[in-house]
């Protein structure tokens, strides 16, 4: 199957309502015979589904099955129905279907829902704004990893937490670890529509900024015993941040990292929902959410344990003893129960942490500086976030002088110390503790906006509130009954039209952020053209030759042909891909180049112009139009495909 395919409306439209669907539906129906309902159901859905990918994906590679979406379906359908005869058991004790939450007014819903309509159209805006086509190629810099990812699970059915080791260590794919949960559910899609890996990848970016972040914010506020203005105001404003999500799409893509963290604030709604209402039930979810976040991205682990940490002490504050009798066993079953299930995932991720923590990125600022684009949103641009940096510092302000969301004021201030770290300090300390998130300020500044997305929520409201009691200063009759409420609701409509007619929701501002990653010249269209040459010339099997550099790493998720190098070269190839990359252009006289040629089945050779980053031409690669071995199929101003034949290389033992 190419890949490259042309947009159109009705294949993406196909693409998102299947993201949507596969991505809500088996997580609802679980939390639902557990007993949630409402806004809380609707926002932690998504996370109790990838909590149901990431048990059943290493399972299936035990089990010696296929990932696909029969046995996915099949799994979750074995764990409806455990949980619904654990429903029947319940209910002949007498115990009430629901958990109870404080229902909120038709009203109140009705804003919750104006609220994420208008979260969902700035991202929908944004999202086609800055890629100019659901179908375009992301470009940036682990987006080919993930593409070929998908790509590769979904062919051949491996589900194992081993199995994208074959990108970056092809040689020794036993030997790598990388959290695949996010890979394994879009390879699901990928085999259920006919979209492209691009367009898997960009749809499910879609949906997951559209609504799986303004939901998952709902939910948290929800669970917490926020009011509905309160939700609705968060919802509006959670996918306008520079920070996160769109900084996540702009530097490295980080597409499974961004899906981690959507999953973070569900994973607190149902742990506060669980230890708040003593339905113990609840725990089900609690553990499979944390081992889905486990299984998205090994950082997630450390961003739900910081905020939870947060979350623990404000409940140990609340009441010591308490929290000794009801908290402290459920929490440390809880943490085995996650301990065991998500066992592969942290064996991996312990595996790799060697690697992780060898990364260092150098300070790029002073830490005044990093402390003022923390808090002010600056994210890199010319300008802050002005005004939605106001409303999460009115916001704090006010969460810290409440006792029920202070905790979560404080873990603000923990990842703004983090960020500031990342960004300006290069003592080991700083690297240290920053190592979980690879020294990077780019992730830990996503992750300070989780905590910043519901003060900025609480701010906007305490504003519309501020105006909305003026008239009842004046006239004790204008503070009390439906007037009160319609002032408010008329307050709360001007606020949010003229933030979204100031701010425009930083459409623009993020959209440009974006814009390169999905229009690079790294992969142009007309080496895209190069591309479909070859999946129509290659058979089953055969490799091609391609650089490490350029948008050639993309050849396996765009077109079925296995490249010698799937990712950008980040560290050291093995030692016969090096042999190529440096003297490829030998194999008319080197034995050794003859041999790693015929060993690895390379029968076609792919030479692109546009790089990434600092990268140029390997050695190898150059100059191939003089080498008798290699035959021009075709070129155009971008691109060269060439054929390589083997009879004209040099001999070797298994030859002569």
């Amino acid at each position: 199957m190419l890949d490259i395919v042309t947009d159109t409306a009705q294949v993406t439209l196909v693409a998102t309502a299947v993201t949507a669907a596969l991505l809500w539906l088996p997580g609802a129906v679980l939390a639902a015979l557990v007993g949630l309902r409402g806004w809380l159901l609707a926002g932690v859905a998504p996370a109790v589904t990838m909590g149901l990918v990431a048990l059943s994906a290493p399972l299936a590679s035990g089990l010696g099955l296929r990932w696909n979406t029969v046995y996915f379906l099949s799994f979750t359908a074995l764990v409806v129905v455990l949980a619904a005869g654990g429903l029947v058991l319940l209910r002949r004790r007498g115990l009430p279907f629901s958990t109870p939450l404080t229902p909120w007014s038709r009203l109140g819903s009705l804003s919750v829902l104006v609220g994420v309509a208008v979260g969902f159209g700035i991202a929908v805006m944004l999202v086609h704004e800055a890629t100019k086509g659901i179908g375009s190629v992301p470009q940036a810099w682990d987006a080919p990893f993930h593409g070929n990812a998908i790509r590769r699970i979904a062919e051949t059915g491996q589900s194992g937490t081993r199995v994208l080791g074959w990108i970056d260590q092809p040689d020794s794919p036993a030997g790598a670890f990388y959290p695949h949960v996010y890979h394994c559910f879009e390879a699901l899609i990928y085999q259920l529509t006919d979209a492209g890996v691009p367009r898997v990848m960009n749809t499910g970016m879609l949906v997951t900024t559209s609504l799986v972040v303004p939901l998952g914010t709902v939910a948290l506020i929800r669970a917490v015993g926020g009011n509905a203005g309160f939700a609705a105001a968060a919802a509006l404003v959670s996918t306008s941040f520079a920070n996160y999500p769109w900084d996540l799409y702009q530097w490295g893509q980080l597409f499974p990292y961004a899906a981690g963290l959507s999953l973070v604030l569900p994973f607190l709604a149902l742990m506060a929902h669980w230890l708040g209402s003593g339905f113990d039930r609840v725990v089900v979810l609690v553990a499979l959410v944390g081992v889905g976040l486990a299984g998205t991205h090994s950082a997630m682990v450390f961003v739900a344990a910081i905020l939870g940490l947060c979350y623990t002490v404000h409940r140990i504050a609340i009441g010591p003893r308490a929290w000794v009798r009801h908290d402290l066993p459920r929490l440390v079953g809880v943490g085995i129960a996650v301990g065991l299930l998500g066992w592969p995932y942290l064996v991996g991720a312990g595996a790799s942490a060697g690697s992780t923590a060898a990364f260092d990125w150098p300070a790029v600022t002073s830490p005044s500086k990093a402390l003022g684009d923390g808090v002010l949103l600056g994210s890199d641009a010319d300008w802050p976030q002005w005004l939605l940096a106001g409303f999460v510092l009115l916001g704090l302000f006010l969460m810290l002088r409440d006792r029920v969301l202070r905790w979560l004021a404080t873990g603000y201030g923990v990842f703004l110390v983090l960020f500031v770290a990342a960004s300006a300090i290069d003592f080991p300390w700083a690297t240290a503790v920053t190592s979980p998130w690879w020294n990077d300020r780019f992730r830990l500044g996503a992750a300070l906006i989780l905590p910043a997305t519901v003060a900025a929520g609480w701010g906007l409201q305490a504003a519309v509130k501020a105006v909305a009691g003026l008239p009842g200063r004046v006239d004790p009759r204008l503070g009390t009954g439906r007037v009160a409420v319609a002032l408010l609701g008329v307050v709360a409509v001007l606020f949010a039209a003229a933030y979204v007619g100031e701010t425009k929701g930083y459409v623009k501002r993020n959209a440009v952020r974006l814009y390169w990653a999905f229009n690079s010249p790294v992969l142009s269209k007309l080496e895209q053209d190069g591309l479909r040459e070859l999946a129509a010339l290659a058979k089953p099997g055969e490799r091609v030759m391609n650089d490490g550099g350029d948008g050639t790493v993309w050849t396996y998720a765009l077109t079925g042909v296995e490249p010698v190098v799937g990712h950008y070269i980040s560290q050291k190839p093995s030692p016969r891909r090096q042999l190529l990359l440096d003297d490829f252009d030998e194999l008319g006289t080197d034995p050794s180049v003859a041999q790693a040629v015929r060993d690895l089945n390379v029968r076609y050779v792919l030479v692109g112009t546009g790089y990434m980053g600092q990268f140029r031409r390997a050695p190898g690669l150059t100059n191939l139009d003089r080498l008798p071995q290699l035959t021009l199929k075709y070129a155009n101003a971008d691109i060269a495909l060439y054929e390589v034949d083997w009879s004209k290389m040099a001999p070797t033992t298994a030859t002569q």
